[in-house]
């Protein structure tokens, strides 16, 4: 190849895109080919000339010093093995363009030109292949008339990747709806024709609605996401309600023909509310002085949850002294009923305190109830007459 030299009238920085290496500040115009001094190899008629080039064992070094001296970040094997076995085609260098580097030499040695111009009256009739390496397609031109080749980057691997994530609230109230969000994200550099996004729904829990298209069928929700764009993420959500405390499971899978299914899980706990229903009654009321009223203590648990440390303190009115309780204890005029560690939802415990009247009057009874779901104690009052 024959190349005129000139000086470039402003510098010029080259990056490389995937080595992010800034090339010395070089730039060469070429304007005839052939010169048996700096062309790297004879001329080429076919292209079995280039893969002899290529398997050529004199030449090889001088191929994979012109590439170190560029500073490509590809790997030797795959610009060889490329070279040997992928299609060579035509290709033509237009008038003006400019590449990236030219291999030549300098009394016989191959030295590497960057930013080569070719300024010849007439486009250069070249071989190319291309192939990839590091996560990048490459293309190796290489002109027919001197064998002189350059290597220019043609810009990442078509990679295909999906990736989801399940979200959903760490704790919810039964009877309260749950909101499962799942974000799917295109991982890969090229954009994801149709993914199919599904989450099977829990046993005893029913989708009240969908966020993103979804469709309900088979005990699962599906969404089809078209056309997700390269490093974007798509979200999509189902609304689901159950009626019983328990734990939520939701093990969600996005897939497509490109790629395996990923998956990603999330949990919730359907938590339950206790309700304490404190009851009392007297009987008989009113009651003469010297008889005999029994005063009864229900307490329910109406919620969908546990309480603990359930318990009720009677302080029976000064007009009545408490006689008799087969669980409480009495102390004066208190009355303290036993402590219930646990109460079930739905369950109820009745007490029963027998008091006798001792004065004439309206007496009121006092009751106190705590528990472990009870920020302060609860408190009634039973009005009792005595005559």
């Amino acid at each position: 190849m024959k190349i005129r030299f000139f000086p470039a009238l402003a510098a010029l920085v080259l990056v490389s895109s995937v080595a992010a290496q800034t090339a010395p500040a070089e730039h060469h115009r070429a304007t005839h080919l052939g010169n048996p001094a700096t062309r790297f190899a004879g001329p080429l008629n076919s292209p079995a000339d280039l893969r002899s080039r290529l398997s050529d064992e004199k030449l090889r070094p001088d191929f994979a010093e012109i590439l170190h001296q560029w500073g490509w970040p590809g790997k030797w094997d795959d610009f060889v093995a490329a070279g040997l076995t992928n299609e060579i085609s035509e290709w033509e260098i237009p008038v003006g363009g400019t590449m990236p580097f030219m291999s030549s030499r300098e009394a016989g040695r191959p030295v590497c030109l960057r930013n080569v111009t070719w300024a010849g009256t007439n486009p250069i009739h070249a071989y190319a292949f291309t192939f990839h390496s590091n996560g990048r397609i490459w293309r190796c031109v290489t002109p027919k008339p001197c064998s002189n080749f350059f290597v220019e980057d043609v810009g990442p691997e078509p990679r295909a990747g999906l990736a989801i994530d399940c979200a959903v609230p760490d704790q919810v109230v039964v009877g309260r709806t749950v909101k499962v969000c799942l974000n799917v994200h295109n991982t890969g550099n090229i954009p994801e024709p149709l993914a199919v996004v599904t989450l099977p729904v829990p046993d005893a829990t029913v989708v009240t609605a969908t966020i993103g298209g979804g469709v309900v069928t088979n005990h699962a929700v599906a969404w089809i996401l078209a056309n997700v764009p390269p490093n974007a993420t798509e979200q999509v959500c189902a609304i689901l309600k159950t009626l019983k405390p328990t734990a939520l499971e939701f093990d969600a899978t996005a897939s497509s023909a490109r790629v395996a299914p990923v998956q990603s899980s999330c949990e919730t706990l359907v938590a339950g509310i206790p309700a304490i229903l404190l009851e009392k009654a007297d009987n008989p009321d009113p009651v003469s002085i010297g008889s005999n009223t029994i005063y009864s203590v229900k307490i329910t648990n109406q919620g969908t949850a546990d309480d603990s440390n359930v318990q009720v303190v009677v302080t029976i009115a000064p007009e009545l002294v408490p006689v008799s309780s087969a669980e409480g204890k009495i102390e004066g005029q208190v009355v303290t009923l036993p402590v219930i560690p646990r109460l079930a939802p739905k369950e109820a415990v009745t007490y029963q305190i027998t008091a006798r009247g001792v004065a004439a009057g309206d007496g009121h009874t006092k009751f106190t109830l705590s528990s472990g779901m009870l920020e302060a104690p609860i408190y009634a009052e039973e009005s009792t007459t005595v005559y």
